[in-house]
């Protein structure tokens, strides 16, 4: 996992050996999953865990702060109840979710044609403070968000870039506070 540090920060990968180096596009979205503890149990509503309180430190910090930095979107699911598996209540369909994300990726595209990015993600820290604006709301929010949360410089960027991309998927030109309150809620949690 280390070794993708780089690559999932720079977008390239760079090969040493003695006869040379040599250095390709690496770009790509990691989708990773993992058990909240040794038994899985951790935070379950219904089932209890069985892990001791060092036991679950050690599994969360088994992969380290900065490749946890570096993965955008923590999301917590949790166990599927019975009832959802049989309920024949529709959820929105993979070809409106799709239209959706189209929809937001031309806003990002048209955004950013000048500087040739094709998305929020891709900004650097500089272009974020020049493209993506703030209303005084969502400063005070982030600045708060800062104190108590302890955020990194790459979380603070990041939570502003997803709230942008959140913000681009219903269509608003404005960020509110309540898509930056969303993005932060994305980071990753301390284990207790």
């Amino acid at each position: 996992m280390e070794a993708l540090r780089q690559p999932l920060e720079d977008g390239i990968v760079t090969i040493s050996r003695a006869s040379g180096t040599i250095t390709y596009p690496a770009k790509f979205v990691l989708v990773a999953a993992s058990n909240p503890c040794p038994c899985g149990y951790f935070g379950d509503p219904i089932k209890p865990c069985r892990c001791l309180p060092g036991q679950i430190a050690y599994y969360q910090k088994r992969i380290s702060g900065p490749i946890m930095d570096r993965i955008d979107l923590h999301i917590d699911l949790p166990p599927v109840t019975p009832e959802k598996l049989i309920s024949s209540s529709l959820s929105e369909s993979s070809k409106k979710v799709k239209k959706r994300i189209q929809i937001a990726r031309d806003i990002q595209v048209r955004r950013y044609r000048q500087i040739k990015k094709v998305c929020n993600g891709d900004l650097n820290s500089q272009q974020v403070k020049e493209y993506i604006l703030l209303s005084p709301d969502c400063i005070r929010l982030l600045k708060q968000a800062v104190a108590t949360l302890h955020l990194s410089a790459r979380t603070y960027y990041k939570a502003i870039k997803i709230a942008r991309t959140i913000a681009d998927l219903t269509c608003k030109k404005e960020i509110s506070s309540e898509h930056l309150a969303e993005a932060l809620q994305y980071r990753p949690k301390e284990c207790t």
